[in-house]
């Protein structure tokens, strides 16, 4: 076990006293894969070394042990370092030999009590690790598939798969690893798979999934359903709206009670758009021997005018463009909830990817030793959930989040070492 004090720090206080569900505590029962041989450093204290240098801002081992070792004499007091911060190559080793599965068992027991995932709308989706491509020996670009909690904002679960095509594989193992009662979950398109959809039902949640060109019988049976369904209820209306002329009294149409329909309106970066949503809670038109689990279909119309105007300012009269999505749903729902789910699948790439890009730059990693790839994105989705969790920077901005951690030891080792960190309301 890593807390062998022969081969790295003393008992000291931080440990006897740590929290026994902190993250430091689960961390601590990884078995170390090394060598004992000239091993000076335990495995817990390489975690916890490298979730700081992340949260202070670090990409990279070699920098990130430069800062390290100006803060040597505290972090070797606090943590009882009997040879001092680690070399950046002890941490390349160290993560490129730990087993990713059992990192990701911990990652996840360290989230069971703190992220209740029951009602919870689960986000998943694929990311590029562009710069751990091994183009000299013509290997593909890794992709992360991760799962994002979005209300709640933070990463739930990762697994590794060697190129997007690969996700559909990957999709299914991960969500293995997931508790998805009564959760709702939504993938793009490469997720419209009659195994992904069972799997989730099987695991007690719902799926919201968009049928496009991979299942082109599914997706031409849901439009025109849906088309049909749309142009009735316009007669409808209409047809009520002449009758209430013609009586000189309001007589309400009749509607499908099974039909629902929700509208958005946006407008930003000179561009107008509307968002129509549309639901049947009653998915005859689906081939129920092929896709025994749908209950509900859906439809999303995205028009779009981008605003441009002429030399005289006179704004130009331009086609709108008209993007259409159909969905398959394992529960009945409003329109509106739809377009919650619909909507808000988004986040995980505007919360989550992009932070790990523009903040963590994942993106630029060039670890591809062994399981490096996969448990330095599971090391960046850690701090990243750290933050997140944490009330006390909760209304700062990326900068004012590392200057924090970076002067503040004791807020960093409350993260790591306590329990402390805001269970999130459902």
């Amino acid at each position: 076990m890593c807390g062998d004090t022969e081969n790295g720090g003393g008992e000291d206080m931080i440990y006897r006293n740590m929290h026994l569900d902190s993250l430091a505590q689960i961390l601590s029962t990884i078995e170390d894969p090394r060598d004992n041989r000239g091993k000076l450093h335990r495995l817990v204290d390489v975690f916890i070394l490298a979730i700081i240098g992340i949260l202070w801002g670090h990409t990279d081992f070699t920098n990130m042990v430069v800062e390290l070792k100006y803060h040597e004499a505290t972090l070797s007091e606090k943590l009882g370092l009997l040879h001092g911060i680690p070399s950046h190559d002890t941490f390349s080793a160290v993560f490129s030999l730990i087993d990713p599965a059992i990192f990701l068992e911990c990652f996840i027991e360290w989230l069971r009590d703190l992220a209740q995932t029951s009602g919870q709308h689960i986000a998943i989706d694929g990311k590029a690790v562009k710069a751990a491509c091994d183009k000299v020996h013509g290997k593909l670009v890794p992709y992360l598939v991760n799962a994002f909690a979005t209300d709640m904002g933070i990463c739930i679960g990762q697994i590794r798969v060697n190129e997007k095509t690969n996700e559909i594989k990957g999709i299914p193992e991960l969500l293995e690893w997931l508790d998805l009662e009564g959760a709702v979950i939504t993938i793009d398109a490469i997720g419209c798979q009659r195994d992904i959809a069972e799997k989730i039902v099987e695991k007690g949640g719902n799926f919201v999934l968009p049928a496009k060109e991979n299942q082109p019988t599914l997706h031409k049976d849901i439009l025109l359903e849906m088309e049909t369904k749309i142009a009735e209820k316009e007669f409808a209306v209409e047809y009520a709206a002449g009758l209430s002329n013609r009586n000189k009294e309001t007589i309400p149409p009749k509607l499908n009670p099974n039909f629902d329909e929700y509208v958005q309106y946006g407008r930003n970066h000179g561009r107008l758009e509307r968002r129509s949503y549309y639901v049947l809670n009653d998915a005859a038109c689906v081939d129920h021997a092929l896709w025994p689990y749908v209950k509900s279909i859906g439809l999303v119309r995205r028009e779009r005018q981008v605003i441009h105007k002429d030399s005289d300012d006179n704004i130009i009269d331009e086609t709108p463009s008209l993007e259409i999505e159909t969905y398959i749903m394992s529960t009945e729902m409003s329109a509106e909830s739809f377009a919650c789910y619909a909507r808000g699948h988004w986040a995980i790439e505007n919360c989550l990817h992009w932070v790990l890009d523009d903040w963590l730059r994942e993106d630029r990693c060039t670890a591809r030793i062994g399981h490096a790839t996969e448990n330095l994105g599971l090391l960046r989705r850690l701090a990243f959930n750290l933050m997140s969790l944490d009330p006390a920077v909760s209304q700062m901005s990326k900068k004012a989040k590392q200057i924090y951690y970076r002067n503040d030891f004791d807020a960093v080792f409350r993260l790591l070492f306590e329990y402390t960190v805001r269970s999130v309301e459902m």
